[in-house]
């Protein structure tokens, strides 16, 4: 008797069979984001006066060439160098903000997201260069090649410096603004040369002239190596 009766209390209340649970699981099932979508999103995150910064950088040579400011040129190559600090800084932002941790737990990894908004800032600034070069080159009477490439080494040679001190024990305790002091001091040889060492400018524009492509090479290189380093290790150091 009690044996039919917990028979009967079992059949009463057993849970129904689960309807359609592979369609339920199947549409709670995260959607596939691509790469390119991943770094759009990332874009979104990079703080607005970074975005200032940059807009500044263009409207400093469009404006520059309109009024016809010959130090055009030498500003926009000195303050170049900032970018490639802003890049470095935003690529640590999570360490500084205490949210490595949590970055590392979600959906991408925080690898993820230094390689997108590295690449997102890379070609912001490779966009200043390729509309900056053209108009203050037509506009000065200057190889469009030369001034493309006095603006880019002094970017690139802040990139891999800041790059390698980041990873270093004084980068860690910096969080960041270790890129700002190698920019300013990379901005003020360049002030210094321009406007005490005339003769030293006209001899690295030279070598430029003749040796500047494989130079850009050759720091692109240094550049994406240091780069590689940083994201490979970046959850090591965080």
């Amino acid at each position: 008797m009690k044996k039919d009766l917990r028979n009967l209390l079992c059949d009463a209340f057993e849970a129904p069979a689960p309807k359609n649970k592979k369609d339920f699981l199947r549409n709670i099932r995260p959607r596939e984001v691509s790469l390119f979508e991943m770094t759009w999103q990332q874009a979104a995150y990079i703080r607005i006066p970074v975005w200032l910064f940059t807009a500044v950088l263009l409207v400093l040579a469009i404006g520059g060439a309109l009024l016809q400011k010959e130090e055009t040129a030498g500003v926009l190559t000195m303050l170049m160098p900032y970018t490639a600090a802003i890049a470095v800084m935003e690529a640590k932002r999570s360490v500084r903000c205490g949210m490595t941790e949590l970055e590392m737990a979600t959906r991408f990894s925080l690898r993820s997201v230094v390689f997108a908004r590295m690449t997102v800032l890379g070609i912001a600034s490779f966009l200043v260069m390729c509309i900056a070069s053209p108009v203050l080159a037509l506009t000065f009477q200057s190889g469009m090649l030369l001034t493309a490439m006095r603006i880019l080494i002094p970017y690139l040679i802040t990139m891999i410096v800041s790059l390698q001190v980041e990873r270093s024990a004084i980068g860690r305790h910096t969080t960041g603004y270790a890129s700002i002091a190698i920019a300013t001091a990379v901005a003020c040889v360049i002030y210094w040369c321009t406007h005490f060492e005339p003769a030293l400018v006209l001899r690295y524009l030279r070598l430029i002239e003749s040796w500047g492509f494989l130079i850009v090479m050759a720091l692109v290189a240094l550049t994406l190596a240091q780069q590689w380093k940083t994201i490979k290790n970046v959850e090591a150091f965080a």
